[in-house]
């Protein structure tokens, strides 16, 4: 039954409303918070508010079918999403904390050019944060201020291996370490799976590709509040808000 039939609607939109309202205000103030802080970015937080939003308008047009049910289940799923939000704050947090660690690497290297610790740091935080270029200077301008030294040409051949994997996409096999060509589902040596979960997404996670993705979400989720205020199939809108969900957890995950 769709809102406006009758006072009977009525009142279970009402209903509707107001429990989907308490079951969003948590993460919508988790998430508020952060982008108050300025942890997050504005994209983030507008995304996660208007598919909110729109799961609640979606719940309340088709409340008392079978079809409003499987929303208000996925606006369950979709509060919890607040914690890929939360995981992007941290990453930002960790950031700034990684340049605080690398500027007095920094420091300590222009007062002491000989002093070993300040390039082992700062080449474990560069090598964590995978900023391989970056690490290899920090190698390389020890050995001209030092000398030759066994321990450092082992970590630069290392670092150099590790930039030319990341250049041609290999795969490394976790089991025997065999360097596999990219795209490869098996490792040639052992046959370990190498195909996992997050390469389905991989060609999304650029820029552009996030944009597709929160526009797909929101489009899809706009169109199925469209078709249940008009009485339209309740499959048809089914999939659409299916659909609006897949594209707004996968945008949440590729963000964090």
């Amino acid at each position: 039954m769709y809102p406006g039939t009758t006072a009977e609607a009525a009142v279970g939109n009402t209903v509707a409303l107001m429990l989907a309202l308490l079951m969003i205000a948590y993460p919508f103030y988790r998430v508020l918070g952060m982008l108050v802080e300025g942890t997050i970015e504005g994209v983030e937080a507008t995304v996660y508010f208007a598919v909110l939003l729109g799961f609640v308008a979606g719940i309340v047009t088709t409340w008392g079918t079978a079809l409003g049910f499987l929303l208000f289940l996925m606006l369950g799923a979709l509060c919890f999403a607040y914690r890929f939000i939360q995981a992007t704050a941290e990453r930002h947090a960790m950031d700034r904390m990684d340049a605080e660690d690398l500027a007095e690497c920094d420091a300590a290297i222009e007062r002491a050019p000989a002093l070993k610790w300040p390039y082992d740091r700062a080449v474990a935080i560069c090598r964590r944060r995978e900023e391989y270029e970056r690490a290899i200077e920090y190698v390389e301008r020890y050995v001209t201020e030092v000398g030759d030294s066994a321990e450092m040409q082992r970590v630069l051949e290392r670092l150099k291996t590790l930039l030319r994997q990341r250049a041609v996409g290999a795969k490394v096999c976790p089991e025997c370490g065999t360097e596999n060509y990219a795209g490869a589902g098996i490792c040639l040596q052992c046959g370990r799976s190498l195909a996992l979960p997050s390469d389905l997404l991989a060609g999304c996670a650029t820029e552009m590709g996030l944009k597709a993705l929160s526009a797909t979400g929101i489009t899809l989720m706009v169109a199925g509040i469209v078709l249940a205020i008009v009485g339209a199939d309740g499959l048809l809108v089914g999939v659409l808000f299916v659909g609006a969900f897949s594209a707004s957890v996968a945008y949440l995950y590729l963000r964090s």
